[in-house]
């Protein structure tokens, strides 16, 4: 079996993916391009944000699997729901490709894999990120500590707070990045080498393990934890 990733994301979780697959044992072998695609293969690749991902890269895409006929048995779109609904961004998609191949038989699988609300979102979840003791009033972290407490609530349930000029994902950025700050940890879209770990990773586990957040993450893991089964 081999799988083709199609990420929005053109920095972060494209950096940060294939060192996940390697902590839930995927047991595939990452290849640069389809003419090496052989067996137990993935191909990894930017859809460039969320305009270009649902037009042109992603029929590019499905053009080139067509062109290689039993090369990719699944392709896997990963996308930001931002301000859409999860439901609403996946319907989106599937109308897009709907349109442009109404008349052609596709021979993959195609899985649609939605962040609730962006790959910050996730990372918030993180068990025990949030601080235990209360932040100083000063710190440029304190409105977010303030605003929500994404350790006993669900991070991909909180919104915007009122007057603020931000979309929820970069609101969701902005917290993250604030508060890793706080605690002295580096992170950027350039460098998140630092959320890239597997102690990291296994805070993300046990916040699904142990509650009901992050249901987005929860579909993602499972699918990958049962990839042969889905």
């Amino acid at each position: 079996m081999n799988f083709y990733f199609l990420l929005e994301d053109e920095k972060s979780f494209l950096k940060v993916l294939p060192r996940w697959l390697d902590y839930m044992n995927f047991g595939y072998t990452r290849v640069a391009d389809i003419q090496e695609v052989r067996k137990n293969n993935y191909i990894l690749q930017s859809g460039q944000g969320v305009t270009q991902l649902v037009t042109k890269v992603l029929f590019d895409t499905i053009d080139t699997i067509l062109l290689n006929p039993g090369k990719i048995d699944k392709l896997v779109i990963i996308l930001d729901a931002e301000e859409l609904e999860v439901e609403e961004r996946k319907q989106k998609v599937k109308e897009q490709i709907s349109n442009n191949y109404h008349s052609k038989d596709i021979n993959f699988e195609i899985v649609i894999l939605v962040c609730n609300r962006c790959f910050e979102t996730w990372l918030l979840g993180c068990k025990r990120l949030y601080p235990d003791g209360e932040v100083d009033k000063k710190s440029y972290f304190y409105k977010y500590y303030d605003y929500y407490n994404i350790e006993q609530q669900d991070p991909e349930a909180m919104r915007v707070p009122e007057g603020s000029n931000e979309t929820i994902a970069q609101y969701h950025f902005h917290y993250l990045h604030e508060l890793l700050r706080y605690k002295k940890i580096r992170y950027s879209k350039n460098r998140p080498d630092n959320v890239a770990t597997e102690a990291y990773f296994r805070g993300i586990v046990e916040r699904i393990d142990t509650t009901e957040h992050l249901k987005t993450f929860r579909s993602f893991y499972d699918f990958i934890i049962n990839k042969e089964q889905q």
